[in-house]
């Protein structure tokens, strides 16, 4: 893998709830910000926009939503989504409506997945992701009919060489 990592926004979630929750993990989050800033870590706004979503369900997600709010314009690729992303959307789309129909495509669709699964192929990184194989329109298994890199929390932060 050359690019970077694409973190969905249930990583944040996830992350800041059971291994490295905020404040009693703040090494780890500034580890992650530090991550950013040398741009191995990257999101797409609508994933960021699925972690500001969650505002008042919980106190671990409500301080995960203030960490992100800070640092909104550094988690967010800069760059508009390409023709090239575009098509590559509208391919994935289509792919997950014929193997899975209409309505598992649409639940699909609304978020960031499709977008953070393009923006990776096109830059040769791959997705962060908690979603699991094991349930069928899911990051991993689109991610794996298309040949993109996909990775756990934990996976990243190895392969990153986090320490604390």
């Amino acid at each position: 893998m050359t690019g970077r990592y694409w973190v969905d926004a249930n990583s944040f979630i996830w992350g800041s709830r059971d291994p490295y929750p905020i404040p009693g993990a703040m090494a780890y989050w500034t580890w992650f910000e530090s991550m950013v800033d040398k741009d191995k870590i990257i999101s797409h706004w609508k994933a960021i926009k699925e972690v500001t979503d969650g505002e008042g369900k919980g106190q671990h997600q409500e301080q995960i939503v203030s960490w992100v709010k800070t640092r909104k314009s550094k988690l967010v690729e800069p760059t508009p989504d390409s023709e090239e992303c575009q098509k590559l959307v509208g391919e994935l789309c289509q792919y997950s409506y014929q193997k899975f129909g209409s309505a598992k495509t649409v639940e699909f669709t609304k978020g960031a997945d499709m977008f953070l699964i393009a923006r990776a192929a096109l830059d040769g990184g791959a997705v962060v992701t908690q979603e699991s194989e094991k349930k069928l329109v899911r990051i991993p298994t689109v991610c794996a009919h298309f040949g993109v890199e996909y990775r756990t929390l934990f996976r990243m932060n190895h392969e990153l060489k986090m320490k604390l």
